[in-house]
């Protein structure tokens, strides 16, 4: 085996650039056993590449340079164990923080992909639901400091004069497991089961008042409770055009 390495032949070995090895130089990460002075070329002593390889795995599990050149200083077997057991630590925080981000995206997919199968958004239907779970918002001025608005499709409630929001999590209705998200009871509320009648809003939120008025109309027959549910369907998420949001509008009989 040759004495030395020259940074082609290193680069090579790890798969790294000849830029990255002179930017490892520069910040005396990982600096060649011999520069020549004319040339300027860089030798590495064979026994460098364990340095290296020690480098390149704590890049690979998530460690700044900066952090690698603290590490290499102060490295020992005791000392090498704390780093690693706290790096796992915060890797796993990290990894549930991805699946829970995850989850909102399937959820919002489920959610979408469900609601828009056969979607005729000028019918009108009676439809019975179970009970149904929902975290409860509150008023707009809750709503965009919420995690539970980013991550569940969003309700909103109009009762009298009242509007106000919920997040919708109902794993029956949409098929969608919330075993990760590990919701404690007392932070969901039901929505009652019951029969409904079920209509579309299309378009702004702000004269969604025109669709319950137009439902009504439709089924004098009918009496209903004096709180109404709608489900944001295409919002602003996923639509940046306000006319082709699409509001499901549930009213439920008394």
């Amino acid at each position: 085996m040759k004495e030395f390495m020259t940074v082609c032949e290193v680069g090579k070995l790890f798969g790294l650039s000849v830029q990255a090895l002179h930017y490892y130089d520069a910040i005396n990460l990982f600096k060649p056993a011999l520069r020549d002075e004319q040339t300027g070329y860089r030798k590495y002593k064979f026994d460098q590449i364990y340095q290296l390889a020690a480098i390149q795995y704590l890049k690979k599990v998530g460690y700044s340079l900066e952090q690698i050149k603290e590490y290499l200083c102060t490295r020992n077997i005791s000392n090498t164990l704390d780093i690693l057991k706290e790096r796992s630590r915060s890797l796993r925080q990290e990894w549930h923080a991805l699946i829970l981000t995850d989850n909102a995206i399937q959820r919002k997919i489920s959610f979408i992909e469900r609601k828009m199968v056969n979607l005729h958004t000028d019918s009108l239907e009676v439809k019975w639901f179970p009970e149904r779970l929902y975290i409860p918002i509150g008023p707009e001025e809750n709503l965009y400091n919420r995690e539970s608005f980013y991550f569940y499709p969003t309700i909103a409630f109009y009762e009298d004069e009242l509007k106000y929001f919920g997040a919708f999590v109902d794993v029956t209705a949409d098929g969608i497991s919330t075993e990760e998200d590990m919701l404690k009871p007392e932070e969901t509320e039901i929505l009652p089961s019951g029969t409904y009648l079920v209509g579309y809003h299309v378009g702004p939120y702000e004269n969604i008042s025109q669709t319950f008025a137009r439902m009504h109309a439709s089924r004098r027959d009918l009496n209903f409770s004096n709180r109404i549910v709608n489900f944001n369907i295409i919002d602003q998420f996923v639509e940046t055009n306000s006319d082709n949001y699409i509001t499901e509008v549930q009213m439920r009989l008394a």
